[in-house]
């Protein structure tokens, strides 16, 4: 804008000089024609009254000291004496302007260009009283002539008024331009600029309250989106048209183990190139929408991506990442749980049947009959354990069926347990020692029991002869603590993590000698969340297992 407002002044000076010059130029030739017409007039007087009372009048016009040019000519045009050519070579003058305008008014005037000598001969023609006509006549440069005789003084003008020209346009330039850069967008009405302005700082304006109020909109948007994104425990991932993302949440970065602020624009497979993701893609682009399953370490994702359209043209792609390995996991756990059930009902149900085939065929001898007949009680017994077993499970899954928590003294449930099973563990050739504190929780006593039975129920079980089996309670400020420790066979490093699973067995060809359900140690762990405990267990190969659930203490 400077740049165009400098040219134009500096133009508008130049030309606006040049073209007074011109004028002044052109005023100043008509005022020297009228001069020269007036001085050849004066001359043509002086000539006239000089051949009035001149006796020779040849001798007189050849005496005359005029520069101009003298010419006397005849009514007819024949050219009596000329002071600067020979009159008797000269053509009839008659059909001269100013020659025929003398002989018809008295007076005539002409002037006559030369393009080839640049001169203008100027021409006063005056009748005498005889009929003759005195010719004055006189050269002088043109308009050309004089510019280019004045050329030099007229190029050391014209520089000066260029130099002028930049210098005063530049400072008006300047001058016109500050106020404009110097205007405070932030508040367009408040600031001191040109009238002609003010329809425009209007405008800007109300264009900057109207922005402002779509950015305030547009803000207070994307505060609402990133409040939903960002508290989403599902990955989502905005892609435009060409699959870069324009946004992602710490969920989906999480899981990916990028930094949102890093991949911002960047291709969605260069944050992860599994073939999930490229199938997703592809299944949306073609049919709207598309699914894949993912699996990222021990975790396995299901991924969503649906195209998003605007006026029937696809302008990005919303990606949902769903964390289901719950789902995987207790999907993997129902089948290994059938698998399991059926597996151990099996087991006595093929025994029962065995046996009870024998006696109905009558093959058995009748002293073995009793024998069978105790067989057949002590398998239906292991179902019928295994039954109950898988009932509570399935209670302490739905929680249904429980009476309220109250406050239940564990010292008593702990000491009744210990009487309960010292018989088992003198059979077993295991001593059984308590060592319990006064201690109050709130839970439910029948799974308290169940818990405390269940854990000292292995460590008898699982203990090898003249080993140990002790129990403690302890009280801290924030905690009960129950500990089942024995000196029994242990577990190895790579079976602790999944001890508490249904039906798991560390050796199945040993325990297979152990009666038992296999739901003892599961049974333990739901109960204890049941109960906002916690389990904790650890253990030796060949030195032995400790147990401890920690109950939060009574307020």
């Amino acid at each position: 804008m400077r740049k165009r407002i400098f040219w134009n002044i500096f133009l508008s000076s130049l030309i606006a000089a040049l073209l007074l010059g011109s004028v002044i130029l052109l005023a100043q030739y008509r005022i020297f024609e009228n001069l020269v017409f007036s001085e050849l007039a004066s001359e043509s007087r002086y000539v006239q009254s000089g051949l009035a009372s001149a006796a020779d009048e040849h001798a007189y016009l050849t005496s005359l000291p005029s520069s101009n040019r003298v010419t006397l000519i005849d009514a007819n045009g024949t050219v009596l004496y000329d002071n600067s050519s020979d009159a008797t070579k000269l053509a009839n003058h008659a059909d001269r302007p100013e020659v025929a305008a003398a002989k018809s008014v008295g007076v005539g005037t002409s002037s006559r260009f030369s393009e080839t000598q640049l001169i203008k001969n100027f021409y006063y023609a005056r009748l005498l009283s005889d009929g003759r006509i005195l010719r004055v006549a006189s050269s002088q440069k043109s308009v050309f002539g004089m510019i280019g005789t004045l050329l030099p003084t007229m190029l050391a003008v014209l520089l000066a008024i260029v130099v002028i020209s930049v210098l005063f346009a530049r400072y008006a330039a300047k001058t016109i331009v500050q106020p404009i850069n110097a205007l405070d967008l932030e508040n367009p009405l408040g600031n001191v600029a040109y009238d002609e302005l003010a329809p425009l700082l209007t405008s800007m304006e109300h264009q900057r309250r109207e922005i402002i109020s779509r950015i305030a909109a547009l803000s207070e948007k994307q505060r609402e989106f990133t409040a939903v994104t960002e508290n989403m425990r599902e990955g989502f991932i905005l892609l435009d048209s060409t699959d870069r993302m324009l946004a992602i949440n710490s969920s989906a970065a999480f899981i990916f183990g990028a930094e949102p602020k890093q991949v911002i624009g960047a291709h969605v497979l260069m944050l992860n190139r599994s073939v999930a993701i490229q199938q997703a893609l592809e299944k949306a682009k073609a049919a709207g929408s598309g699914q894949a399953t993912l699996v990222r370490g021990t975790n396995t994702y299901q991924v969503l991506a649906s195209q998003v359209t605007d006026h029937c043209t696809q302008t990005g792609t919303v990606i949902l990442i769903l964390d289901i390995s719950d789902r995987i996991a207790a999907e993997q756990m129902r089948r290994e749980f059938s698998a399991n059930v059926s597996h151990e009902l099996k087991t006595p149900l093929t025994s029962i049947l065995g046996y009870a085939e024998i006696m109905r065929d009558g093959v058995a001898k009748a002293e073995d009959t009793h024998r069978f007949a105790g067989k057949i009680h002590a398998e239906a017994m292991q179902l019928m354990s295994l039954i109950e077993d898988i009932i509570r499970l399935s209670q302490l899954d739905e929680k249904t069926s429980l009476p309220e928590l109250t406050i239940v003294d564990l010292k008593d449930i702990c000491e009744d347990v210990c009487q309960r099973m010292l018989p088992q563990a003198e059979k077993a050739g295991v001593t059984l020692n308590a060592n319990c504190a006064n201690a109050s929780v709130r839970g439910i006593p029948k799974i308290l029991e169940e818990i405390v039975l269940n854990l000292v129920d292995n460590a008898i079980k699982y203990n090898t002869s003249n080993g140990k089996v002790g129990i403690t309670l302890k009280t801290t400020d924030t905690s009960v603590d129950l500990t089942v420790s024995d000196t029994g066979i242990g577990i190895s490093d790579d079976h602790i993590s999944r001890v508490f699973e249904r039906f798991y067995r560390v050796d199945r060809s040993r325990n297979k000698q152990i009666s038992g359900t296999g739901l003892g140690l599961s049974i333990v762990k739901h109960s204890a969340e049941l109960l906002g405990a916690t389990v904790q267990l650890q253990s030796k190969l060949g030195i032995g297992t400790t147990v401890n659930v920690s109950f939060p203490a009574i307020d």
